[in-house]
Order: C-alpha cells, then sequence, then structure tokens
C-alpha cells in the first residue's frame, strides 16, 4: 500500500495541503499499478497511530509513507499553533509502523532533512527522504510556478522546496518569485547508525573545563536568580544538569538538590565537583522517566537543554513530581534570525561578547575550543536546536500563565527564559497521544 497522511489545521496552508495529498493520490493511481493508494488526513498523533493501526488490522503493508504538511526541527507536527502535537524521538521509537521490505518514507515538510529524515530511516529500517530548506506550494513540480489565487479542489498542486533562510527569506523571495530559483531534490537517507558519538560523553571535558563557573553565563544566571521561588529554601530537581556547575552554584540556598543528565560522563563530573555539598545528588535518566514519587520538588529547572528532551512525556513528569505551587524554570537557545527589533538585544550582546574576552581570556578560550572540536559539531548535528515558534507555541499552550522573555540576540539564534508560574498538581491536557 501507498499511504499518504496530510495535515489541514496545524497551520496556514491546509487546504491547499490535502489538494497536494489528492494530487499525489491521482498521479500514483494514474501508473496503472495494482498497488493500493490511501489519502487521509491526520490531524494528531492520535489520528498517526489509528491510521497505521487500520493498516496492520488489514494484513496490508506499506511500501511508500507519504506525509504532506508542517513540520519541526524534530518531525511532523500536528493539532494546531494553539495546542501543537509533535511525537518525541522516544515516541517514535515506542512507535510500530507496517512497512514492507524494501520500503521508503517521504516527509514533504520544510526541514525535514536536517534531521528527521535520518533519525526515521534510522529508527524504523527504511529509506528516508526529506527537504533541507523550506517548502512552498507550486502549480508544477519540477520549477516554481506561483499560483495567483486559490485553484479548483481537482486542480494539480506540489509541495516544492526552495532554497533560504527562514520562509526563504528576502533574497530567497525575490528569486522565488522572479523565477530564479532552483528547487531542491528530496535528499535520500539509508538507515545507516550515526557517524560518531551523538552524545555528550567526548566533549564532557572540554565544556567541564569551560563551563566550570556557570555564571560566566551571565544574563541566564541573573534571570535564573531573579525567578527562584520566594520564601523557604526550595527542593530543586535540575534537568539535563550536566558537570553540576549550576546545582553547585544554588547549594547554599536550597534544601536539597537533585541533578539528572543522560550522559554518563557528565554525571561523574558533577559527582566530582559537588562532592562537598552535602545537599546534592546526581544521576543518569534514560528516556522521558524520572525515578521520583509524586510531589517531590518546589523547582524543576532545565537549563540549556529543553532542546534535548522528549518534550510531551517529560513535561508530564516534571509535573507529576512537582509539589503543588512548585514552577518549572526553562532556559535555553532557540533558532531565529535576528530582526530590526531585536537591534538593542543585540548590540548589548555583541558589547558584552567583547568585554568578555578582556575580562575573562580563559574562559573564552576554552568555549573557542569546545565549540570547534570535532565531536561537539557531530553531537550538535544530531541534536539541533528548535525554532523559536516551536517554544513559544508549545510552552504558551501547555502553560497559558507562564511568562517567556528573550534574554539575548544573536544572528541566528536566541536565548528564551520561562517561568511557569506556581502551578498545582496534575498533568498536561489534553494529549492525544498516549
Amino acid at each position: 500500500m501507498i499511504w499518504i497522511g496530510y495535515t489541514t489545521l496545524y497551520r496556514k496552508g491546509g487546504d491547499k495541503f490535502q489538494r497536494v495529498a489528492r494530487t499525489m493520490e491521482r498521479e500514483k493511481r494514474a501508473t496503472g499499478s495494482d498497488v493500493e493508494v490511501r489519502c487521509q488526513a491526520v490531524e494528531s498523533k492520535a489520528d498517526f497511530i489509528a491510521a497505521m493501526e487500520q493498516i496492520r488490522s488489514e494484513g496490508k503493508l506499506l511500501t511508500e509513507l507519504h506525509f504532506i504538511g508542517h513540520g519541526g526541527m524534530y518531525g511532523i507536527m500536528f493539532g494546531t499553533t494553539s495546542w501543537p502535537e509533535q511525537f518525541s524521538p522516544h515516541e517514535w521509537r515506542t512507535l510500530s509502523i507496517p512497512f514492507a521490505p524494501g520500503a521508503n518514507a517521504y516527509f514533504h515538510t520544510c526541514r525535514s532533512a536536517r534531521w528527521f529524515a535520518p533519525f526515521f530511516a534510522r529508527t524504523f529500517g527504511v529509506t528516508a527522504h526529506g527537504n533541507f530548506w523550506y517548502t512552498t506550494f507550486s502549480r508544477s513540480p519540477e520549477k516554481f510556478r506561483w499560483e495567483f489565487s486559490d485553484g479548483a479542489p481537482e486542480t494539480p498542486l506540489y509541495v516544492i522546496s526552495c532554497p533560504g533562510k527562514k520562509s526563504h527569506g528576502i533574497a530567497g523571495s525575490l528569486m522565488k518569485y522572479g523565477g530564479g530559483a532552483k528547487i531542491e531534490k528530496m535528499r535520500r537517507f539509508e538507515p545507516s547508525e550515526p557517524d560518531g558519538d551523538t552524545t555528550y560523553d567526548s566533549v564532557a571535558d572540554l565544556y567541564d573545563q569551560t563551563f566550570e563557573d556557570i555564571t560566566v553565563r551571565s544574563d541566564e544566571w541573573s534571570w535564573l536568580n531573579r525567578h527562584l521561588p520566594k520564601g523557604e529554601q526550595p527542593r530543586v530537581l535540575d534537568i539535563g544538569c550536566g558537570n553540576g556547575a549550576l546545582l553547585a552554584r544554588l547549594s547554599g540556598n536550597i534544601i536539597s538538590g537533585f541533578g539528572v543528565d543522560s550522559s554518563p560522563e557528565m554525571i561523574a563530573r558533577a559527582r566530582a565537583r559537588c562532592s562537598a555539598h552535602a545537599n546534592l545528588t546526581f544521576g543518569t535518566v534514560h528516556g522521558p522517566q524520572l525515578d521520583f514519587p509524586d510531589r517531590s520538588f518546589d523547582l524543576v529547572i532545565s537549563f540549556m537543554s529543553f532542546r534535548y528532551l522528549d518534550w510531551d512525556p517529560m513535561i508530564n513528569e516534571m509535573r507529576r513530581v512537582l509539589a503543588p505551587g512548585g514552577k518549572i524554570l526553562i532556559i535555553d537557545m532557540a533558532a531565529s534570525p535576528v530582526a530590526g527589533r531585536d537591534l538593542p538585544l543585540f548590540i548589548r550582546g555583541k558589547v558584552y561578547q567583547m568585554l568578555q574576552r578582556r575580562r575573562n581570556p580563559r574562559f573564552v578560550e576554552h568555549l573557542r575550543r569546545l565549540v570547534s572540536d570535532p565531536n561537539w559539531r557531530t553531537m550538535l548535528e544530531y541534536n539541533p536546536i528548535r525554532a523559536e515558534h516551536e517554544y513559544r507555541w508549545y510552552l504558551k499552550s501547555r502553560f497559558p500563565d507562564g511568562e517567556i522573555s528573550v534574554l539575548n540576540v544573536g544572528w541566528t539564534s536566541r536565548l528564551l527564559a520561562f517561568d511557569s508560574g506556581e502551578l498545582q498538581p496534575g498533568s498536561v491536557a489534553p494529549l492525544s497521544y498516549p
């Protein structure tokens, strides 16, 4: 069977995604092959699961899987921008999709070749295809042909990919609408293992040397101190604790701190650094499960690590272990090009960087060694940062009373900080899966 799935609700263009899917359906059937072609809307993770289970219950196997819609850095998107849904890496690994031997999967979304298509190929043992650049609608599959007005439902329409930054950018848009844009062919990925260590283990020493004093991240440290719970000293859980430098700094102002990380090498350095702090404990964590009783902590922190987490499963665990009135603090980097309104923060950041080179040359040198190390680059390739809108839409939907701040801005990324506010016990709802 050839299965074509599409979304209509997540973001604008949903009606056109349906037309693209129907165009593909007609063209697949016109080949004269006796392979069944099924085309259906899947608006949630639960819809996708149900579609795969239906195929399995019918005793059929997929020779091709196509998804037409929007995508984030970590895969295809469901739901709406007010309640976005995305399978986490952990959730993908738990799924069973009825692929036939030699099957192919195609993800007709923006940026699917950067992380998701190769991950999908490795996870399911199939050949996967994706786009490196951003997608657009076209009346031709070979060259961008603008549809000046919405066509009839039966008018052919295609999703193609054109080079260019955020929604193609000014230069990319001029090339596209001027007829000079090159069409990107979908990139193909075989189910091969990663080329190198994708974890922090191989860069643990360099990271530990660079961030032995967490206050070198002055914007992050200042914001965190302003948002710590007032009054009694809290019980703190640090998810993605790294080398333990953050909890070491907080140690004198908290009752207890527990740091978890998926990297055994980082945990080893955290334990060594904090051996004199009797109120701090560290341990490794695998997958989005936290081995703590309900209501164990007053504060949960994710400091420069949220991008690596399985968002919905881990958020549910954070809520479970959080005591009544506790809160979640998240600081992380997000991909977003600098805009005119960002100039004050951007200039301030550049001035700070120049001062940092003079005041703390040791840190600057260690940072240079870290970011230029091949193992660091490999780790980032397999653990990319997400777009700013992904953070904003997700966090606002799960924590409507939370507050998102921009701490500093670079050429292509910015530092975001999130305070959930005081929370009551419970899970994040309504999730369609699991």
